[in-house]
This record gives structure tokens, sequence and C-alpha cells, in this order.
């Protein structure tokens, strides 16, 4: 993987994340984890290119989100979507996510997590992260199809900081 300028990037946003997946990735070398991702974003907010991702509560990945300053926006080359219905599917604390997953973890200059399979992977500095709350929901029908067992998401909003790119 070679670093690059983000301006060289042309895709579109919505087939990236919501048809070809991606991961999330957040932790050390030493200790780190991911989930597969579908629902996000990116754009421009506050003068910075940024992501949005949304990590429910329950997942282990969402003490890593909150206890690191930086996460991976990861794209996987084409062939991986077996790993990405598993790291989707299937929590860190039930299984090793390494040894079934078959990814090959590398980490980037900045020291944070992304695998050798990847095509592109933003690495983003955390700028906000807020729960979802109830109350906030104008639609009740997307809450109640999205939210009904209580299993909320927490968004967090992160400055692309830097691009890798097979």
């Amino acid at each position: 993987m070679k670093k690059i300028e983000l301006s060289s990037l042309s895709f579109n946003p919505f087939f990236k994340i919501r048809d070809q997946w991606a991961l999330v990735a957040a932790g050390s070398k030493e200790n780190f984890n991911m989930m597969t991702v579908s629902w996000g974003g990116m754009g421009e907010l506050w003068f910075k290119e940024v992501t949005t991702v949304y990590v429910r509560k329950s997942r282990l990945t969402h003490e890593f989100m909150e206890n690191n300053d930086y996460y991976t926006l990861i794209f996987l080359k084409d062939g991986n979507k077996k790993a990405l219905q598993t790291l989707g599917t299937k929590s860190g604390r039930d299984m090793n996510k390494m040894t079934d997953s078959g990814l090959t973890p590398v980490f980037t200059e900045e020291g944070c997590p992304t695998f050798a399979e990847a095509e592109l992977t933003l690495v983003c500095r955390k700028l906000y992260h807020g729960d979802l709350p109830r109350e906030s929901f104008t639609d009740d029908a997307l809450f109640e199809k999205c939210y009904a067992d209580g299993d909320m998401h927490t968004m967090y909003i992160g400055e692309i900081v830097a691009a890798y790119a097979d």
C-alpha cells in the first residue's frame, strides 16, 4: 500500500459503502478490532473532509472506537465478501477474527490497523461521537425497523488525515 492524495480518489461513495461494504477498525498493533459497515458517509463538514460511521453499542468494536482517537475505514479488494460477511455477523468476543476472516493485518504509518487485502484505507481522526437518541427520531417507523431491540448506534465523525491505496 502506498500513501496517496485524497484528491486523487474518484468513486461513488453510495456504492462504495452500501454495496461494496467496508471495515471500520480501531486500536493499536497490540490490540485492535474491526467490523463490517454498510451504513456511513463521506463528505465535508466543519471545513474538513470526513467520514461518518455508525457502530452499535453491543459491538466489541464500539469499545475500541470509544477508546481511540483514530479509526480506519477500509475497503477490501474484490473477492473478500466472505470475510466481510463474517466480520459483520460475528463478534470478536466469540471468535478470533484474524484467524476466521483470513485477512492479513498491516498498519499504516500512523499506526492504525488495515489489511494487506485492502484496495483503499482511509485513516480518520475522531472529531465527534454521539449516541443516536430515541427522542431525535422524527420517523417512528424507521426507528421501530432499525432499533426495536434497543441496540442503538453511536455516530462517529472523523477527519480523513491519510489515504492509502494498493
